[in-house]
């Protein structure tokens, strides 16, 4: 019997007895004091209908630094949600209540939105100190008691960050209580941005700059002097100028190749024994806590026997996108590369109800930022892992189910949510459905190992 490749990792624990009593009382006291509500369980409902997206921060290496914690609810999708205070108390009580903060950025440092009413409220107090910045909103006035809150989170141990922020002198006083500034390049005229910039170096911050969404806009904001970078630049194709291919990496797409051919297990055996380092992961991998193996596995054929044709693929597939290095986790493209690939897998499984069907889903989704990966066309790397037609299609022209699922989710990434909701009618779905998926999809990325 083939065991399903394990996505997620570690178990999540349940919560001391005592954690879930202070928490949940926490979450009374949010829903009973947000506004706009006569019956605060009405409140308590919507908080528990959101869920978690992030969208990556880098540094100027273009390793992963961290993530901007953001709310999804299908009401705020269409404009209707409440306001800030109860979009960022449905990231903080979901993020403390169901899963804990460390599941959805792992040892990264997660950005939270914040106004003065939840610095006021005491619900920062739970926050782990060392992983969470708060990002004061740009609809804050900075008066004294703003600024008293801010030296007493400070003192507290929080780190500050200041966003969308656009150059006033109003905001000198609180330049030397903050350690981020956030710069928005569509708020900013960039003409502008370099004077901008110089001002902001005298001070002890480190400047972010928000949608970054190309290359040359990365390299603009890198050239001026930024420290940290939001966006999805990392994943846009570039000049295609081609990027030379690792020799380990070669072996994977050889491998690849014969696993789509369900090649005899002997022949797939041979190219694990010529290479020792792959031979050596396949073994760690199998015998990692995921599965739960009551002894040990020691061989190669029986490693390929318990995972089967497509789970080894899905691993062989993410496997291109880790390279050489030995923390993966920092490395953009592969979170997602991983994450497309688990929500595709999520939404076939979902819709078809087909096992077979949502493994190559996987597949497809890890394979959509293979062209972005070798820094060649989409359709000449796809020819060289001579995939199915049914892959090539979705991927290369958005054909069928999976190629809807592709722009489904390359929309959400860029949180276009008019695009999205019309193709998720036709499947008989809702964006809760979609932010469920992409939540679990998170989770599960910060619990998984290679």
């Amino acid at each position: 019997m083939n065991y399903e490749l394990p996505f997620l990792f570690k178990k999540i624990t349940s919560l001391p007895i005592l954690d879930i009593v202070l928490r949940t009382t926490m979450l009374n006291h949010i829903a009973q004091s947000l506004p706009n509500s006569q019956d605060p369980s009405q409140n308590i409902t919507a908080l528990n209908k959101v869920y978690i997206g992030r969208q990556p921060i880098l540094d100027r290496h273009k390793r992963t630094f961290g993530y901007e914690l953001l709310f999804r609810n299908s009401a705020a999708a269409c404009a209707n949600f409440v306001d800030n205070r109860q979009a960022t108390a449905s990231v903080m009580v979901n993020a403390l209540n169901n899963i804990g903060i460390a599941n959805l950025i792992g040892e990264k440092k997660g950005f939270i939105n914040v106004d003065a009413e939840v610095l006021e409220s005491g619900i920062i107090d739970l926050l782990p100190k060392n992983t969470t910045i708060l990002e004061l909103l740009e609809t804050v006035e900075i008066n004294d008691a703003v600024l008293s809150l801010c030296n007493k989170m400070r003192k507290a141990g929080f780190q500050l960050a200041l966003d969308d922020f656009v150059y006033d002198e109003s905001y000198i006083k609180i330049f030397d209580m903050v350690h981020y500034i956030k710069i928005d390049l569509l708020l900013n005229d960039k003409a502008a941005l370099p004077e901008t910039v110089k001002r902001l170096k005298r001070y002890n911050v480190k400047l972010l700059a928000e949608k970054v969404e190309t290359k040359e806009d990365f390299e603009f904001c890198l050239s001026l002097g930024f420290d940290l970078f939001q966006g999805y630049f990392f994943a846009k194709p570039s000049i295609i100028t081609g990027k030379s291919i690792s020799p380990a990496q070669i072996v994977l797409i050889n491998l690849s190749k014969i696993l789509t051919k369900e090649e005899e297990f002997y022949i797939i055996e041979q190219l694990f024994r010529k290479n020792p380092e792959l031979h050596i992961k396949l073994l760690q991998f199998i015998n990692s806590a995921a599965f739960y193996m009551p002894n040990k596995i020691t061989s190669i054929p029986q490693s390929i026997a318990l995972l089967g044709y497509r789970n080894l693929q899905k691993w062989v597939t993410l496997l291109l996108y880790a390279g050489d290095n030995n923390d993966v986790k920092s490395t953009p493209i592969f979170e997602r590369a991983a994450v497309r690939g688990r929500m595709m897998e999520l939404l076939t499984q979902k819709v078809t109800h087909d096992r077979t069907k949502a493994d190559m889903a996987f597949i497809t989704g890890v394979l959509s930022l293979i062209g972005v990966l070798f820094q060649t066309s989409l359709e000449s790397i796809l020819k060289e892992l001579n995939i199915s037609q049914e892959i090539n299609n979705a991927l290369l022209n958005r054909d069928g189910i999976w190629g809807t699922f592709i722009s489904i989710i390359e929309n959400l990434e860029q949180e276009r949510y008019e695009n999205i909701a019309p193709s998720l009618k036709d499947l008989d779905m809702d964006m809760n459905d979609l932010f469920a998926i992409e939540h679990s999809a998170i989770v599960e990325f910060e619990q998984f190992n290679i």
